[in-house]
């Protein structure tokens, strides 16, 4: 029998729209993510991160198909900053939301911890103002055994 994807492991979508809640909420409570979360623009951001989540961990590539994959995702955070006040507390939350969301699974947890804390640093590395992002910049994909791209 096949292992689950990170995804299905998870619960699907409605799981990733749960983790995707619960960590914005979690954000707008703290004192350091409060700024950059109550500044976000669109009414969908909870939903997009739900999607960009669940295309990261195995399921459907809604994110891509309907925003512009990982490229878009990462010009929405370029050019914000040349220091990274942000990503360790960034990758604490998304720790605390998981625990608080997803099955009980140490495993599961540990996968999506380390995603977290290589996603924070390419995010953070498109901070300064004088990053660019590729058109070409291609979706991370993580399995049970980390990433999968590159």
């Amino acid at each position: 029998m096949e292992r689950p994807t990170l995804f299905e492991a998870a619960g699907g979508a409605p799981a990733m729209l749960a983790l995707a809640a619960d960590f914005h909420a979690r954000c707008l409570a703290d004192p350091v993510l409060e700024h950059p979360f109550s500044h976000v623009g669109n009414p969908e951001h909870v939903q997009r991160l739900a999607d960009y989540w669940g295309e990261v961990l195995g399921g459907p590539p809604v994110f891509s198909e309907r925003f512009g994959g990982h490229a878009a995702m990462l010009r929405v955070h370029a050019n914000q900053c040349d220091e990274d006040p942000f990503s360790q507390r960034f990758a604490e939350v998304f720790d605390e939301a998981v625990a608080h969301t997803l099955p009980d699974d140490p495993e599961l947890h540990a996968v999506l911890h380390d995603y977290m804390h290589c996603a924070t640093r390419e995010v953070a590395a498109v901070f300064p103002a004088t990053a660019t992002v590729p058109e070409t910049t291609r979706m991370p994909h993580w399995s049970w055994s980390g990433s999968m791209s590159g």
